[in-house]
C-alpha cells in the first residue's frame, strides 16, 4: 500500500469517527444539562469580563486574552490528539477541546488577575492561577464528567499553567501604557 493510499484510508477513518461523534453529540449532548451548563458558563464569563475589565485597557487585555487563549487551545488540542485527556461534553461537536476553558475561562481569569492589584508579584499570581486551575478547576470538570484525564495527572498541568500566566503577564507588561491596567 502506498503512502497516498494509507493517508486516504486514515482520512476516511477520521471522517467516519467524526460522523459517529456528531451523531452521539446530537443525541446525547446537545441541550443536555451539561451542554446548558457549558453554554451558560461561556456567556457568563464573557459578560463578567466585559463588566470587570478596565475599559481603557480593553485592547491590551484582549491581546493578552487572545494570545493565552490560542496557546491554551494549541496545548489542549495536542493533549487530546495524543490521548492524554478527553472531553465528554462539548459546546460544539467539531471541537476536540473544551472551548469555554481554553478560549474564555483561562483568558478571562488571566486578564482579570493581571489588572487586579498590579503591584503583586507576577510569580504569586501565576501560582494562584496555576494552583486554582490545576487543583480546583480540573477536578471539578472531572467530577462533573466534562474532563477525563487518560494519561495525565492534575499536577502535570501546574507548571504549564504557571508558564501560560507568565506569558500573558509579560505580554501585558511589554505593551505600551501598561500603567493603565
Amino acid at each position: 500500500m502506498t503512502y497516498s493510499n494509507q493517508f486516504d484510508k486514515a482520512r476516511s477513518m477520521i471522517l467516519k469517527a467524526n460522523q459517529e461523534k456528531y451523531e452521539l453529540w446530537k443525541s446525547e449532548v446537545l441541550f443536555s444539562w451539561q451542554w446548558w451548563l457549558i453554554f451558560i458558563l461561556f456567556i457568563s464569563l464573557v459578560t463578567l469580563w466585559i463588566c470587570l475589565r478596565k475599559k481603557e485597557s480593553t485592547q491590551r487585555l484582549l491581546y493578552v486574552g487572545i494570545v493565552v487563549g490560542i496557546l491554551s487551545l494549541f496545548l489542549d488540542i495536542l493533549g487530546n490528539f495524543f490521548g492524554l485527556w478527553d472531553y465528554q461534553y462539548e459546546l460544539i461537536p467539531a471541537a476536540p477541546w473544551f472551548a469555554p476553558w481554553d478560549i474564555v475561562l483561562i483568558p478571562v481569569f488571566i486578564t482579570l488577575l493581571i489588572q487586579w492589584k498590579p503591584k503583586i508579584s507576577p510569580l504569586i499570581k501565576s501560582v494562584l492561577f496555576a494552583g486554582s486551575s490545576s487543583f480546583i478547576g480540573l477536578p471539578i470538570l472531572t467530577f462533573l464528567g466534562f474532563y477525563v484525564p487518560l494519561n495525565w495527572e492534575y499536577y502535570y498541568s501546574f507548571p504549564i499553567n504557571l508558564v501560560i500566566y507568565l506569558i500573558g503577564h509579560n505580554i501585558a507588561f511589554k505593551t505600551t501604557r501598561y500603567k493603565q491596567l
